[in-house]
């Protein structure tokens, strides 16, 4: 995170600027795939708030998924910071995520800080924070959905209400924006799922549904095995394809989410459908293989985002000078601040 980007934000000089500081630095260390490229599609002062969102959300799942601690460990972590996030959020559901007697690191106080600040800036349904973290935790407890449809009530407060976070910070300009976010985030969620089986699976997790396994023959073991081997089997890939295609039908459902938020933010939206075609097109090129494909395929996406971002940027510098955009400040409050103690 820049200085100047802080500074477009009215956040420079205010006790939420070192919170917003700590989200950027976070994402830098953990390499995340939407840091720096995708963030600079966006105008610089709405950068802040969409590292804060990614941050935090990255925070927990690293906290879920840490190799390094036990479940009762990660239990305990995940519900320090939730009543954390909550407290400061101040949904009125803090009480119930948790008694907060967890470690919470400074570095989980600050990113939490500047979500609370995101959120009340930008307005956000505190109600998608609570029910985001309260199915999150779920991870812990788990490990496999028997139907498309459980999965679907797990993505749709995880992968969902991320979507509509990063569509409020958009700006949209009707309610088709919001379906469109949201298919979206189905299918690079789904895309996900095919592309971890194999880490899942040492996790002892399963997220693809457990009735499409069985439509074509494979049992949750029948993966398991699969997945330790790192070898393909001809059902398992009928599987794969099959998901395939429903990823195909939310990123045609998706299609033309930018034509629905303020045009300073259209590149974002554009830029995350074209890289979710890319895998898409290379797990259908690489014939559903998806544990040799994993070497090449994340620095292949990787690489073109960087090649494609020069010609996105160029855009989205002529739409922001078209249609300038807003950056919202809480009612009565210093845009600088939190309204919230240390």
């Amino acid at each position: 995170m820049f200085a100047h980007e802080l500074a477009a934000a009215g956040l420079r000089g205010g006790r939420a600027e070192p919170a917003y500081a700590a989200c950027g630095r976070y994402l830098r260390r953990r390499s995340s795939a939407a840091f720096p490229v995708a963030r600079f599609l966006l105008p610089p002062g709405k950068r802040p708030y969409y590292d804060a969102m990614l941050a935090f959300c990255g925070y927990a799942d690293d906290v879920l998924d840490t190799t390094e601690q036990g479940l009762h460990e990660r239990a305990e972590r995940f519900d320090a910071l939730r009543h954390e996030a909550l407290r400061r959020i101040g949904t009125g559901a803090a009480a119930t995520a948790g008694t907060g007697a967890g470690p919470v690191t400074a570095e989980a106080v600050l990113i939490c800080r500047a979500l609370a600040h995101t959120v009340r800036t930008w307005d956000m349904d505190p109600e998608g924070v609570r029910r985001f973290l309260r199915t999150l935790r779920t991870d812990l407890d788990t490990s496999s959905y028997a139907t498309f449809e459980d999965l679907e009530l797990y993505m749709r407060s995880v992968s969902g209400d991320m979507s509509i976070w990063v569509n409020t910070l958009l700006e949209p300009v009707d309610d088709e924006a919001t379906v469109k976010a949201i298919a979206l985030g189905y299918g690079v969620y789904m895309l996900e799922f095919l592309d971890d089986i194999a880490e899942d699976a040492a996790l002892g997790r399963v997220y693809l549904p457990l009735a499409d396994l069985e439509r074509h023959g494979l049992s949750r073991q029948d993966l398991t095995t699969a997945a330790a081997r790192q070898r393909m089997t001809p059902p398992l890939k009928d599987a794969v394809r099959y998901e395939a295609d429903r990823v195909r039908r939310f990123f045609r459902l998706a299609d033309g989410w930018h034509r629905h938020v303020h045009p300073s933010g259209q590149e974002l939206p554009r830029q995350y459908l074209e890289l979710g075609r890319t895998v898409l097109a290379e797990l259908i090129r690489d014939d559903y293989d998806i544990f040799q494909r994993r070497r090449s395929t994340r620095l292949l996406c990787t690489a073109r985002a960087g090649g494609t971002t020069a010609r996105s940027y160029l855009r989205t510098l002529r739409h922001r000078r078209a249609h300038p955009h807003r950056i919202p400040t809480i009612p009565g409050q210093r845009a600088g601040g939190d309204g919230q103690g240390p």
